[in-house]
């Protein structure tokens, strides 16, 4: 088995690589699609927009199109067509390469055959910079039966990876800024402006979750400090 993970501007530097199956994940309204690796006798394409549960309920992204169960139950079955071939050769994009597409690719390896941690750690020796989608894990763990490994995997990555950064996770950033926004007279009146001019309601940050999942933060800065140590 042979995997790939690129962001869309870098597909043209796999069109001669051992590509079997391609799968693009592209943004709604996207006018051009990836170019297709000549070699790849299959593709999955799929449109929507890059947003996990949290973000689907911030008012910002209430015209953006979330990741369903139609669109992962694809995945799931294009995972399962390859449990099917001795070998192949998987590349998986989307816009930066770094979110849908390695969920995807681990949605993917998992309905093939390879367990939750088997096809994380495979897509992240790929993408090491790679922050998957929970969104999509989180769907997939449904469908596959795998009792949340896969989303809970993604989480604990996720929460390690900002720690490491340095800073807090963009995402909960957003849904502080909006859930506050949300006691002022701004968000009052956005929200009578939507249902006036759009007929519609704005999604509301109130209702989402933050993750339960929760990571020892003292025990990652002190494998940090001691990784840094031996480096010295």
């Amino acid at each position: 088995m042979r995997l790939m993970v690129c962001g869309r501007t870098s597909v043209k530097d796999y069109m001669d690589a051992p590509v079997t199956h391609f799968v693009t994940l592209i943004d709604p309204g996207e006018k051009e699609p990836a170019q297709q690796p000549r070699n790849a006798k299959h593709r999955l394409q799929l449109v929507f927009s890059d947003l996990d549960d949290i973000e689907i309920h911030l008012p910002r992204f209430a015209n953006y199109v979330a990741p369903e169960e139609g669109h992962i139950s694809e995945m799931v079955a294009f995972g399962r067509k390859l449990a099917e071939l001795e070998d192949f050769g998987l590349l998986a994009n989307c816009e930066a390469g770094i979110s849908r597409s390695t969920a995807t690719a681990i949605t993917i390896l998992t309905a093939s055959g390879y367990t939750p941690k088997q096809a994380f750690d495979i897509v992240q020796r790929v993408c090491p910079e790679m922050l998957p989608n929970r969104r999509i894990l989180r769907i997939a763990d449904k469908m596959l039966g795998t009792n949340g490994d896969l989303h809970r995997l993604a989480e604990i990555h996720r929460q390690e990876a900002f720690i490491r950064a340095g800073y807090e996770d963009p995402t909960i950033i957003r849904l502080r800024e909006a859930q506050a926004e949300e006691k002022t007279l701004k968000g009052f009146f956005r929200r009578i402006f939507a249902w006036v001019k759009l007929g519609k309601a704005l999604p509301d940050p109130r209702l989402a979750k933050v993750p339960s999942t929760v990571i020892d933060k003292a025990a990652v800065k002190a494998q940090m400090a001691e990784h840094e140590a031996k480096a010295a």
